[in-house]
C-alpha cells in the first residue's frame, strides 16, 4: 500500500490544501486546524450590570454548509508556508451568502480574500476559552480585520481564533494507551458483560437489544465480556495519555481513509461521483497494485507503517519506519452531503451519508446511527517531527480482531455528562 494523498486543513471546517509531504506533530499534521472559526453569542451577565458578555461557539462544516465556500492555500509553498490564503468563492447563482444577503459579491470593492499568517505571533491577542465537545482549551482571537471578512460572507458575528500554545485533550477511549472496547463478537447476545474505561468523570450506560449494541462506561479499569477484545497495548511504549493531545481537531489529530472504500461507494452508475475531499482526511491510503486492499478492511486497522518521505539530504534513512496508532472508527455527519458550488446541501440521490447508510455502514455502535468512514489516528511519539510524502510506503503493522467501538462523554450514542 502507499500514501495516495495528503491533506491539510488550516482552518478548522473550511476547504483544506492537497500536499505533497507534511511533517508529522504531536497534534497531527504540522499547520493543520490551528485556527478555527467561532461566532459570538451574547450571554446574559451574572450582575445584571451594563457590560455585555459573550460566549463563542465553533463553527463546523456539518452545521454551517457555507463554509464550504472558503478555500485555502499556502504561500509561498507548502513545504514552508509564510501565510495562507482564504479566498471566498461565491455561489454561481447568488451574488452574497449568508444570513444578511446585504453583499453583493460583484461589487468590485468588496474583498474576496485575506492572508493568515501561517505562524501567528499571539502573545498580544486576547485569549478566548473555547469547549469543543467537552474538551476545553484557549484561542486567540485574531482581531477585527478577519473578523470583518468572515462576518461579512457568512452574515453573523464570526470571529478568527488561533490555538497559539494551547492543546486540547482527546477525551473518552481515544488516546493510545486507552482501553478500546470492540463491538464484534462470536458470544451470544446475553454474554455481554458491563465494561469500564476511565472517562473524567462521564458515564454512558446501555444494554445489548433487540440487535443494537450499547455499553455501560464508567470510571475505573477494564473488563471485557465472554468474546470481547481490547486494541490496546501497555508494554510497546506508545501509552501516556498526556503526550497525546491536538488542536482543533473534533477528535484525534488525524484522520486515515481509503481509496478503494471510496471506489466501492462509488460503484454503479452515479451522476456525480462522490468526492474524497468532502471526508476531510489528513491521509489517504491507495493500492500499490490490483487487489492488495479490501474496502473497509481500514475499520479493523491499529498501526500503520509508513516507510519513505525521507532521504539522505534529511539525514535520516528512508526506510526508518513511521508509525501512526489508529484508535476509533469516524461516524460521518452530513458535511459529506455538502455541494461545494452552491454551498448547499446536495439533492438525496447524490448524498454520500445516504450511500454510507444504504451500505449498512452504521457498524460502530459507539456512533449510533452515524455510518462509518475513516478511522481516527494519533501519531507515535518516536515518529513526530519526521516527514510523510505521497508515494511512501505503508504496511498495516497491527490489526484489531474486532472493531473498536468509539466513546466520547457527549457525543457516543447514548452517553451523557455526569454530575458530581
Amino acid at each position: 500500500m502507499k500514501i495516495s494523498r495528503l491533506y491539510i486543513y488550516p482552518i478548522k471546517s473550511l476547504r483544506g490544501c492537497s500536499v505533497s509531504s507534511a511533517t508529522l506533530t504531536a497534534q497531527g499534521l504540522a499547520y493543520d486546524r490551528k485556527y478555527m472559526l467561532v461566532r459570538r453569542v451574547q450571554t446574559d451577565d451574572d450582575g445584571g450590570g451594563d457590560d455585555v458578555k459573550y460566549s463563542y461557539k465553533h463553527l463546523t462544516i456539518g452545521r454551517i454548509d457555507a463554509l464550504c465556500l472558503f478555500t485555502t492555500a499556502f504561500y509561498p509553498t507548502d513545504a514552508a508556508p509564510e501565510y495562507i490564503r482564504v479566498t471566498y468563492n461565491p455561489p454561481a447563482d447568488q451574488s452574497s451568502n449568508g444570513e444578511s444577503g446585504d453583499v453583493d459579491a460583484r461589487d468590485e470593492h468588496v474583498k474576496m480574500s485575506i492572508d493568515v499568517p501561517a505562524a501567528a505571533e499571539y502573545s498580544a491577542l486576547q485569549p478566548l476559552d473555547l469547549d469543543l465537545h467537552g474538551s476545553r482549551c484557549v484561542g486567540y482571537d485574531m482581531g477585527l480585520e478577519f473578523e470583518a471578512f468572515f462576518t461579512r460572507w457568512l452574515g453573523f458575528p464570526t470571529k478568527l481564533v488561533y490555538i497559539g500554545d494551547s492543546t486540547r485533550e482527546s477525551l473518552g477511549n481515544l488516546t493510545p494507551g486507552k482501553e478500546h472496547v470492540t463491538g464484534a463478537s462470536t458470544a451470544a447476545p446475553d454474554a455481554w458483560s458491563v465494561s469500564t474505561v476511565a472517562t473524567s468523570g462521564f458515564t454512558m450506560v446501555g444494554r445489548l437489544a433487540g440487535g443494537i449494541l450499547t455499553r455501560a462506561w464508567a470510571m475505573g479499569g477494564y473488563s471485557s465480556g465472554s468474546g470481547s477484545s481490547s486494541s490496546s497495548s501497555s508494554d510497546d511504549g506508545k501509552t501516556g495519555e498526556a503526550e497525546y493531545t491536538m488542536h482543533f481537531s473534533d477528535c484525534a489529530p488525524l484522520l486515515v481513509t481509503s481509496e478503494v472504500s471510496l471506489e466501492e461507494l462509488n460503484r454503479g452508475k452515479r451522476a456525480v461521483p462522490l468526492d474524497m475531499t468532502k471526508t476531510r482526511p489528513n491521509i489517504v491510503i491507495g493500492p500499490s497494485q490490483d487487489g492488495e486492499m479490501a474496502a473497509f478492511e481500514e475499520d479493523f486497522w491499529s498501526e500503520l507503517a509508513i516507510r519513505g518521505g525521507e532521504g539522505p539530504d534529511d539525514g535520516i534513512e528512508a526506510d526508518t519506519v513511521k508509525r501512526l496508532l489508529l484508535t476509533s472508527n469516524c461516524g460521518r455527519c452530513k458535511s459529506l452531503n455538502v455541494d461545494y458550488v452552491t454551498g448547499k446541501q446536495l439533492p438525496v440521490a447524490e448524498q454520500m451519508l445516504k450511500r454510507l447508510a444504504d451500505m449498512k455502514r452504521r457498524v460502530d455502535p459507539g456512533h449510533g446511527y452515524s455510518p462509518i468512514f475513516g478511522r481516527y489516528g494519533f501519531i507515535e511519539k518516536g515518529s513526530r517531527g519526521r516527514i510523510v510524502a505521497v508515494g511512501d510506503t505503508v504496511d498495516v503493522s497491527r490489526r484489531n480482531v474486532e472493531r473498536t467501538v468509539f466513546f466520547w462523554p457527549g457525543l457516543s450514542a447514548g452517553a451523557k455528562k455526569t454530575t458530581k
